[in-house]
């Protein structure tokens, strides 16, 4: 695998982790080897070489800016509460003095929940713009496994206003049974069709249409409302019905054989035809 350069400064993770920000710089000196610790957990399980180079290549861009501030703000979640972490002017720091107090727990929660939320949306951000490298899906399809991976289609698809860490967590499983109904249904290879026109950028107006109802499904079932999920899947069956052509990957498929399976037809010839009266 290619090696990942990437610098991060102190001012990076005082933007990224706005809370850890002191003008000393001992919250960042203490972070910084963790920092590096998951930019190599990124560089392996995320970016991929091609990933990688694309960081590298331009450690300026909205890529390794997201690689940046995500890697910041995950080693500071997985370590804020072994800092001793006390009160500051300006928020939180790792050096106490006259003037600060230990943080309370009900503070570092909050933070921690803030922090939680803010690494799933960055993680939503770094997957879009892998989306927009070119050959990076192809090396990582095992990186995103549903149309439904964003943090934020919470609010969009289910609804859910200022939605926490644990509700994404809550989520989860209904997210695995929706897509697996769906995969039963319209098979398999369209819906891995669909993640893979996704991943590369490459939907056009009507397979994102396709993908948006798939999403609506996903988000009604996760607020539990069955009944609007089951409104979208039928509009979304009439819509692949409709153009066979369009959707040949579903129409070619043995879930397209099992929704149009014949009614078994009770002949005299048949050899267990079933008498009757």
């Amino acid at each position: 695998m290619a090696t990942i350069n990437l610098e991060i400064k102190k001012e990076d993770f005082d933007a990224a982790v706005p809370a850890a920000k002191e003008p000393k710089g001992y919250v960042f000196a203490r972070m910084e080897p963790f920092i590096k610790e998951v930019v190599e957990q990124l560089a392996e399980r995320v970016l991929g070489d091609v990933g990688i180079e694309a960081v590298n290549a331009k450690p300026n861009d909205r890529l390794a800016n997201i690689v940046r501030s995500l890697a910041c703000q995950k080693a500071f979640a997985n370590k804020m509460r072994s800092l001793d972490l006390v009160i500051t002017s300006t928020g939180f720091g790792v050096v106490s003095t006259n003037d600060t107090a230990p943080a309370s727990k009900m503070r570092v929660d909050a933070l921690d929940g803030e922090m939680r939320v803010s690494i799933l949306k960055q993680n939503s951000y770094l997957l879009s713009e892998l989306f927009k490298t070119e050959g990076w899906y192809q090396q990582n399809q095992f990186v995103v496994d549903s149309l439904f991976y964003s943090f934020d289609f919470l609010t969009i698809f289910a609804g859910m206003e200022s939605p926490l860490a644990k509700d994404w967590e809550a989520a989860a499983p209904m997210i695995l049974e929706t897509d697996a109904f769906l995969r039963l249904h319209i098979s398999d290879t369209f819906m891995d069709e669909l993640i893979g026109l996704m991943c590369t950028n490459q939907t056009n107006p009507v397979m994102r249409g396709i993908i948006h109802q798939i999403r609506r499904i996903i988000g009604c079932n996760i607020r539990g409302d069955r009944k609007t999920a089951e409104e979208y899947y039928r509009r979304l069956m009439n819509t692949l019905e409709a153009d066979l052509d369009t959707f040949s990957t579903y129409a070619n498929s043995k879930a397209f054989e099992n929704n149009h399976a014949k009614v078994w037809e009770n002949k005299q010839d048949a050899g267990a035809f079933h008498f009757v009266g």
